[in-house]
C-alpha cells in the first residue's frame, strides 16, 4: 500500500546526503523529486464545442492563438478537435484558471465563435514532448552583438549568461534508466495533476533524456504552469513531480549539485565554451526576489514591471505588488533604483542574469506529491 512507505522529498534527502548522514537513504522507501522550467513541445488536445452546425472548420481559435484542426474533421456536428501548441503559456494558464476564453472556427467564409471554459470542453489533454531535460546547457554570448533569443526575456548581451534545470532536484538526474521500457506507463505529477510518462520524448538520448507525458489539463493547477515571455517569444513552463524508488536508483539518488555538469556554450554555433556545476547556479542564491519598496521613485514606466516574463509585478496605488506568477527568474534585477535583488550566482564567472527554472514550485510540487503518497491518494 503506498500510506505504508516512508515517503520523504528530495530536498529533505540531500540535505541528509550534504550533513554526511546518507546512511539514512537507507531507512526510506521513495524519493519524491521535480522539476520546473521552461519546456518547449508542450501541446494541449482539445475537442472544442460550438453552438451551431458546419460541415468542418478551416481554422480553429482559442483567444486569437491559432491551433491545428485536426485529426478527427467532425463532418456538420458543430464540434472541433484541435492541437495547440508554440506560444501558448498564458492561454493554457487561463485555461486551467477556469476563465473564458473566446473559440472561432472558421469554415469557408463564415466565423463561428463561442465563449468556453475548460468545463466546457469534453476533452482537454496537455502532452509534453520532451520534458524534465536532464542535461541543459548554459547560454552566453561572445559577440558585440546583441541577440534576441528564447533563453533571455531581455536581449542577450556579451557577458551575460542564462540557464535551465533544476539540478540536484531533477527527477531524470537521479535515475538510473537502462531502457525506455523502464519508464513507460510510470505516474507523475504534471502541473498537480496525475499523469502517465509516455516514454522518451523528442531528441531523447540514454546521455540526455527526456520525457513525454500526458495528463487531464481540467486537474492541474495553475500555480504550475504559465507563460514566460522572452525576448524572441512566448514560451510555457511546467512542473513534474515523479517517486523514485530507492533500492532501485540509490546510487543517483546520491549526487550533489557540484557533481552534476553545466555546460557554458556560444548562443551563436552553440559551441562548449567551459563545463561548470549546478551548484554555481543554485547555491547561495535567492529563489525570489528581495523587494525594497523605499527605494521607488515611482518611476513613469517600471522597468521591473514592463518587462516581468509572467506579469507578476505590479503597481497599484503607488504600492509594488508580486503575485504568485513570480517565477523567481532574477529580470526584475533592472530596475536602476535596486527595489528588486535576486541573487542568481554566476556560471564559470560569468553573471547569470536569466534563470528559466524554478525550484521553489519544483519544491512545492515534491511535497504535494509525498502528501499524496502518504495519504493514498497516489498510488505506486
Amino acid at each position: 500500500m503506498s500510506n505504508d512507505l516512508r515517503v520523504i522529498t528530495v530536498d529533505e534527502l540531500k540535505k541528509y546526503i550534504r550533513n554526511n548522514e546518507e546512511d539514512k537513504i537507507d531507512e526510506v522507501d521513495i524519493v519524491t523529486t521535480a522539476t520546473c522550467g521552461i519546456m518547449s513541445g508542450t501541446m494541449g488536445v482539445f475537442h472544442i464545442p460550438f453552438n451551431e452546425v458546419f460541415k468542418k472548420a478551416d481554422e480553429i481559435y482559442l483567444n486569437d492563438i491559432k491551433g491545428v484542426v485536426g485529426v478527427c474533421p467532425n463532418e456538420y456536428l458543430g464540434k472541433v478537435d484541435a492541437i495547440f501548441y508554440g506560444e501558448v503559456g498564458f492561454l493554457f494558464k487561463d485555461l486551467v484558471k477556469g476563465k473564458v476564453v473566446e473559440a472561432k472556427a472558421v469554415c469557408g467564409n463564415k466565423t463561428y465563435k463561442n465563449e468556453v471554459t475548460i468545463e466546457d470542453l469534453p476533452t482537454a489533454k496537455m502532452i509534453g514532448t520532451r520534458m524534465a531535460f536532464k542535461n541543459y546547457t548554459a547560454i552566453t554570448n561572445l559577440s558585440d552583438e546583441e541577440v534576441n533569443t528564447i533563453f533571455h526575456r531581455l536581449p542577450l548581451k556579451k557577458g551575460e549568461s542564462s540557464f535551465s534545470g533544476c539540478g540536484m532536484y531533477n527527477p531524470l538526474e537521479n535515475m538510473i534508466i537502462k531502457d525506455e521500457k523502464d519508464i513507460i506507463g510510470k505516474k507523475a505529477l504534471l502541473n498537480g495533476a496525475e499523469s502517465i510518462i509516455l516514454g522518451f520524448g523528442t531528441r531523447s538520448s540514454i546521455k540526455k533524456p527526456n520525457l513525454m507525458l500526458s495528463a487531464n489539463m481540467k486537474e492541474m493547477d495553475p500555480y504550475y504552469l504559465g507563460g514566460f515571455l522572452t525576448s524572441s517569444g512566448i514560451e510555457i513552463y511546467n512542473t513534474i513531480a515523479i517517486p523514485i524508488k530507492v533500492d532501485e536508483h540509490k546510487e543517483s539518488l546520491k549526487k550533489l549539485d557540484k557533481d552534476i555538469a553545466l555546460p557554458l556554450v556560444n548562443i551563436f554555433g552553440r559551441e562548449i565554451i567551459d563545463v561548470g556545476n549546478y551548484a554555481e547556479v543554485w547555491e547561495n542564491v535567492d529563489l525570489r526576489p528581495k523587494i525594497y519598496p523605499d527605494r521607488c521613485k515611482e518611476c513613469k514606466e517600471c522597468l521591473a514591471e514592463k518587462y516581468c516574463p509572467t506579469f507578476a509585478i505590479k503597481r497599484e496605488n503607488g504600492k509594488i505588488k508580486i503575485s504568485e506568477d513570480c517565477f523567481g527568474c532574477g529580470i526584475c534585477n533592472i530596475c536602476p533604483y535596486g527595489v528588486f535583488k535576486t541573487k542568481l550566482g554566476s556560471i564559470c564567472g560569468i553573471p547569470i542574469t536569466c534563470r528559466q527554472s524554478d525550484r521553489k514550485r519544483a519544491l512545492k510540487l515534491a511535497k504535494e506529491l509525498k502528501k499524496k503518497i502518504e495519504n493514498g491518494e497516489f498510488k505506486i
